[in-house]
């Protein structure tokens, strides 16, 4: 049941309307499906009853023409050979009718089921089965000959015989699989209107309920359509056009349609049902069982579907139904399997699911059983075939609402997880907005007692009575004023590019140049190397650039051994520029790559040096806010940081 967003109140009474609904089709099909033929039969085997029907088999090797052949039709069961023979090969069957009165009796004699391709009823002569020769054809019919025919009826084909006195014997002679199901009723025409609507109102009301079920799966896909919802409603119309097939109904609204057509397209109907079926569990199972394997094994079973269909078409019909009893019983096993192994499904689904496909194979199981075992003695397999019908669908739409019911449940605790992302999301905004706010106000404060203290050490230096360690006493203070001053400089600029405070300005900028300024005057100079051909000019902005490669310089100098040397690596590619600066770097202090460019990340060696932490993440930020990026590279007892950066338009080479 897709859920219309209403709310979980009226989530629940839909969703528990709906399983009464199907609970109460469910009950309703076993009343009435189990319960209407029952009766009918029951009134053929009263003692004073009339024309009960007694069914032998015949031995193979027997034909029509066989002398005393009526009388060698003595089996109570369908020979073996030809019970295991998957043609439609012609069955001979004696059917013996005893009329328990004294007259003539008009006789509706009904062979079932309707899809049984040909029926042929012979008699003697008298229309008593006696003599065993003499064999005469009393009347035909078939679904090849097309529901035009007088003797095409519902779930059947009906046949008038005037049944005389006593016990008769007839021979019928009926092409179709060894297993199929044969039922054979006669009644006195004067019951026929009772027996006619009994039958009519059974199959209505199969053919009711699978209308009702056909319906209920169409609201979701006019609702919220999707893979599931459609297969679910194209497995019910399936189901529905393929009973409308068998039982006869479609081939009477249309009598001009051809019967061998109507059951190719009966048999052929069940494959793509088949095939529907597993696209449905495919659907539901494959989210969460994403495996290469099963989904070629879905696939597979689709091809195979569709190979039996050509088969059926082709009249092919051996290979088509060795193919399709293959596939009934194997693509519930390959769903059961891939559901037993999701890990991502809800224990409830899962069960589901796999309950589901279970009572579908031994359904399924049962049924072939019952084919091959109580054909022409009871209504049995014609009970459990409606039944399956029924229960079909009912598994898949419930299994659906389970399924659907678990979605609704994830997406309640996605959008609770989304709502306490979003609130912690907000509140650390917040605070980096107070923090950033807070900084703003201490630099401010600091920078005015710092300019303070600046001027005044300059004083004490510039004084000419000052001694040698005054001077060295006030130069150690600029230098930590100046220090200072550089931290708070960072701080600032990062504050200001996280608030998106700093639009670059793209220029032309020389790369050499930028990079003699940086180490000029600098205790660095004597240790730097340059290595790759030099970059010329490049558009980009020289202040923010020139931070950046301070910050890597800075750090290179800081955590390098003194007596090692650092090179600045240039490298130019088809539509871009990089500059790295590799340094060597003691074992003990590599930095943690995941946290390298976190803000205030230092190395737990590193403490004791001078660092405020921040000018790795600031010169990441920079690179990304120049459209560039920066990564780092850890090679043995090296590392480098590589800024990479895009050409421009109208750089100069």
């Amino acid at each position: 049941m897709i859920s219309s967003g209403s709310g979980q109140p009226t989530k629940t009474v839909t969703a528990g309307l709906f399983q009464v609904l199907c609970a109460a089709l469910l009950l309703g099909a076993v009343a009435v499906l189990g319960g209407l033929p029952l009766p009918a039969a029951a009134a053929f085997a009263e003692p004073d009853g009339h024309l009960a029907p007694q069914l032998h088999y015949c031995p193979s090797g027997v034909g029509v023409d066989t002398p005393g052949v009526i009388e060698r039709c003595d089996r109570s069961s369908r020979p073996a050979d030809q019970a295991q023979r998957l043609d439609n090969a012609a069955q001979l069957i004696r059917l013996t009718l005893t009329n328990a009165s004294d007259q003539i009796q008009p006789t509706r004699l009904f062979i079932g089921p309707y899809y049984l391709g040909h029926i042929q009823i012979y008699g003697a002569g008298d229309a008593r089965g006696g003599g065993g020769g003499g064999l005469q054809p009393l009347a035909s019919g078939g679904a090849d000959q097309g529901g035009g025919t007088a003797s095409a009826a519902l779930a059947g084909h009906a046949f008038a015989l005037n049944l005389p006195p006593g016990r008769s014997a007839y021979l019928l002679r009926i092409e179709a699989p060894g297993f199929a199901h044969l039922s054979v009723k006669a009644e006195p025409l004067r019951d026929v209107a009772l027996a006619s609507d009994g039958a009519t109102l059974s199959v209505g009301l199969h053919l009711g309920m699978l209308a009702v079920l056909a319906g209920l799966a169409l609201v979701p896909v006019l609702l919220h359509p999707g893979p599931v919802s459609r297969r679910l409603f194209a497995l019910n119309a399936l189901i529905l056009m393929q009973v409308g097939l068998g039982s006869g109904l479609i081939p009477q609204l249309i009598p001009a349609l051809p019967g061998p057509a109507a059951m190719s397209a009966f048999m052929v109907l069940i494959m793509v049902r088949t095939a529907v079926w597993g696209g449905l569990y495919q659907a539901l199972i494959q989210p969460h069982f994403p495996a290469r394997g099963y989904q070629w094994a879905c696939w597979l079973s689709y091809a195979t579907a569709g190979l039996a269909a050509v088969l059926y078409l082709l009249e092919w019909v051996v290979a088509a139904r060795v193919i399709s009893l293959v596939l009934v019983l194997a693509i519930p096993v390959l769903h059961t399997v891939a559901a037993l192994r999701a890990r991502t499904l809800m224990p409830l689904l899962k069960r589901a699911l796999v309950g589901s496909l279970i009572i579908y194979d031994g359904l399924q199981v049962v049924a072939i059983v019952l084919l091959i075992g109580y054909s022409g003695q009871s209504d049995m397999p014609v009970i459990i075939s409606r039944f399956l019908d029924l229960a079909v669908p009912l598994l898949a739409m419930g299994t659906v609402l389970l399924r659907n019911r678990a979605s609704d449940q994830q997406l309640a605790h996605a959008k609770q997880t989304l709502a306490r992302q979003e609130a912690r999301i907000a509140a650390e905004m917040a605070a980096s907005e107070e923090k950033r706010t807070l900084l703003d106000m201490l630099t401010h404060e600091i920078r005015n007692p710092l300019a303070t203290i600046k001027l005044a050490s300059r004083a004490l230096q510039a004084q000419a009575s000052a001694t040698p360690a005054l001077r060295r006493r006030a130069a150690n203070i600029d230098t930590g004023v100046r220090t200072i001053d550089a931290v708070i400089e960072r701080c600032d600029l990062h504050n200001r590019i996280e608030g998106e405070g700093i639009t670059p300005q793209q220029r032309p900028v020389d790369i050499e140049r930028l990079l003699d300024d940086l180490v000029l005057g600098d205790a660095l100079a004597p240790r730097l190397d340059r290595e790759g051909p030099a970059l010329g000019r490049v558009m980009t902005d020289s202040y923010l650039l020139q931070i950046l490669l301070g910050n890597l310089l800075d750090n290179a100098t800081k955590y390098s051994p003194a007596d090692t040397r650092i090179q600045v690596v240039r490298e130019r590619s088809a539509d871009a520029w990089h500059l790295g600066v590799r340094n060597r770097i003691d074992p003990d202090w590599t930095p943690d790559p995941e946290r390298l460019f976190e803000r205030y990340y230092r190395h737990e060696r590193a403490r004791h040096k001078g660092g405020s932490g921040l000018g790795l993440p600031l010169a990441k930020r920079i690179a990304e806010r120049l459209g560039g990026t920066l990564d780092y590279r850890h090679d043995g007892d090296e590392v480098q940081f590589t800024v990479h950066m895009p050409d421009h338009p109208g750089q100069a080479a």
